[in-house]
């Protein structure tokens, strides 16, 4: 019993006629005949009365056409999902973020993607690095905003921007107003800062080291709303990537003295992997033509 020979099977009880149906379907009327027999051969019944050139539907022919009719419905419906899924003009992006970026760089590659490409749907995930990229592995998400590029992996990654790394201050801090500020600067303050498990932590302590101290932390968080709420109400200063849109209750920023940055990359499988959909969301990003992802590698 296959679906084509169930398709047959349904527009037969529609036309009751053999001759009616194979013109209608574009199949060989032998060839619909023999597929009707293997059908009830293979049921054990018949399925229809046959009255001359008349196929009236029986009662385990009216039994198989409801089933068959849910049926074959499902499995279009589930055809149409599937190539909507995969098609470059309407299918689904599962893309997950760094919880630093959805306020500012993940909406705007929304918008600018949405306008070339309006039927697209997305799925939107925040995680921290090491869950992005386990999300990814696992192919529970397409492709991530991350940072730093993953190492010892076969995703590929691609930068997309920098922020600026300052130091940020209670606005009332004496040092708020300087043009720049230098971590030795602010050694001897409390330190609010990331869980030791954040990639941005291990580039905060990395820098004290260089600086040649190590921070006193009164505090540790791995949200960074939390660490600029502490920041802001006067508990102790950090080290934070400048906003793109800083907010009014936010902290001072103050450029670090010498200049530091923090890449942000977009990482993803390169193909088989990817469907036309997240291939052509790669492109569009990283200027890679499709079909050539894998060649992109980490820049």
């Amino acid at each position: 019993m296959d679906v084509q020979t169930l398709r047959w099977f349904l527009s037969l009880c529609d036309t009751e006629n053999m001759r009616d149906t194979a013109a209608l379907e574009g199949v060989n009327q032998s060839t619909l005949s023999r597929a009707l027999a293997r059908l009830e051969a293979d049921l054990g019944v018949e399925l229809f009365h046959r009255r001359g050139r008349r196929l009236a539907v029986n009662r385990f022919g009216a039994l198989l056409r409801e089933h068959a009719a849910r049926a074959v419905a499902e499995l279009d419906d589930a055809r149409r999902r599937v190539e909507a899924l995969a098609n470059p003009d309407t299918g689904l992006i599962r893309l997950g973020f760094l919880h630093s970026v959805g306020r500012w760089l993940v909406p705007q590659i929304l918008r600018d993607y949405r306008a070339v490409t309006p039927g697209i749907r997305f799925e939107l995930r925040q995680g921290f690095a090491r869950e992005l990229l386990a999300w990814l592995h696992d192919g529970d998400i397409d492709a991530a905003l991350v940072t730093p590029p993953p190492a010892g992996s076969a995703a590929r990654w691609h930068r997309l921007r920098e922020q600026r790394l300052c130091i940020a201050l209670p606005a009332d801090h004496p040092l708020a107003a300087a043009d720049s500020v230098t971590l030795r600067d602010v050694r001897a303050e409390p330190f609010i800062a990331f869980a030791p498990t954040t990639d941005l932590r291990r580039v905060i302590d990395a820098l004290c080291q260089e600086a040649g101290f190590e921070p006193v932390i009164a505090f540790e968080s791995e949200e960074i709303a939390t660490v600029r709420g502490l920041i802001a109400a006067g508990l102790g200063v950090g080290i934070l990537p400048l906003p793109a849109t800083p907010e009014v209750d936010d902290p001072a920023y103050r450029p670090l003295v010498p200049a530091q940055h923090r890449p942000i990359g977009l990482v993803w499988n390169p193909p088989p992997h990817p469907t036309a959909a997240v291939a052509r969301f790669v492109e569009h990003l990283t200027g890679a033509p499709r079909g050539q992802e894998a060649a992109v590698g980490t820049q």
